[in-house]
């Protein structure tokens, strides 16, 4: 199988934007490999010595062209998947930029979880070090680091509207899942042929929530993923498989709502996977399955559940 390298430029990056409409700029084959890097904040303009009112300023602007802060590596074409299909996105390697940056926004303009008593903006910038994969947040806490693409997506339907890079769906997009590691895959479903994946909004490290609205945030000298296409069966929504869980996921403006789909999409994967029975599924739920909330922050918020793993005698087939 080949290995393929996608340089992000302002010729192969969606700026904030996720478009059905948009075109491939790289076309692989099913069993490929691709080695992509990703774009820092807003058009790539964040550095170390970026200051609060610049980053104020750009938000400002790009709230006003109905951007999201994101630059999208892609979107790629495979050459065989077809609307109906699922993707499957092994996640082999990040590899960290050495600066990250972290936001609070205004209290009158923040999604923050606590928007409205943390009214002041603020940035604290952070160097990464890639060798012990920390990072000191104060003179006494030094956080270990936790890469992952807070993006990774396919195209929506062809009928649906451009959107801003920061609502996810059931096309993935700003799924801002910290479970999505290296060594874990995703598994995304295909609403147009060739699929169009697209990466970004690299995390250094985050909790699940994202409560103050960003993460650890920075940019990936190099992913490295490999892509199958799986025929023969359909999904709802993303799902994703590590080496001690499975997770489902649920997007919606209301927690509940992300809830039902989530633990809905538990049952129907174990319906499949171990041949279960619907309400043993959803039993085993109750007893076993973890809801997280994954983002409270993006206006469509989500929930992932998790399944461990080592309680099956056997993996899970796709």
């Amino acid at each position: 199988m080949t290995v393929h390298v996608l340089r992000a430029s302002p010729d192969t990056v969606q700026r904030g934007i996720i478009d059905p409409q948009a075109q491939p700029v790289h076309k692989i084959k099913s069993g490929d490999t691709l080695v992509l890097n990703t774009w820092t904040m807003w058009d790539n303009i964040v550095s170390p010595s970026f200051d609060i009112e610049q980053a104020l300023a750009l938000r400002a602007r790009f709230r006003a062209e109905g951007r999201g802060p994101h630059g999208l590596t892609g979107p790629v074409e495979i050459e065989t998947a077809q609307a109906g299909d699922i993707l499957r996105v092994d996640i082999e390697k990040l590899e960290l930029a050495p600066h990250g940056i972290n936001l609070i926004f205004p209290g009158g303009e923040s999604r923050g979880l606590l928007g409205d008593v943390f009214k002041e903006a603020q940035l604290r910038h952070f160097e990464l070090d890639r060798d012990s994969m920390t990072t000191r947040f104060s003179d006494n806490i030094v956080i270990p680091l936790q890469p992952f693409l807070g993006i990774m997506g396919v195209l929506p339907p062809p009928d649906a509207a451009p959107r801003n890079s920061a609502i996810p769906g059931d096309f993935g997009g700003n799924i801002d899942c910290r479970d999505l590691v290296e060594g874990t895959t995703l598994y995304l479903p295909v609403f147009v042929d060739g699929a169009g994946f697209y990466a970004g909004d690299a995390h250094a490290v985050q909790g699940s929530g994202e409560v103050c609205q960003t993460a650890l945030e920075t940019a990936f000298v190099e992913a490295r993923l490999r892509f199958n296409v799986l025929k023969g069966r359909t999904i709802k929504r993303p799902w994703a498989e590590t080496p001690d869980y499975l997770i489902t996921m649920g997007f919606d403006e209301d927690l509940r709502e992300a809830a039902r789909q989530a633990v809905q999409d538990m049952v129907d994967l174990l319906v499949f996977s171990k041949n279960m029975t619907a309400s043993d599924a959803y039993a085993l739920c109750s007893l076993q399955a973890d809801l997280l909330v994954t983002q409270i922050v993006n206006g469509v918020n989500g929930i992932h559940a998790r399944m461990p793993k080592d309680i099956f005698s056997a993996e899970v087939s796709t």
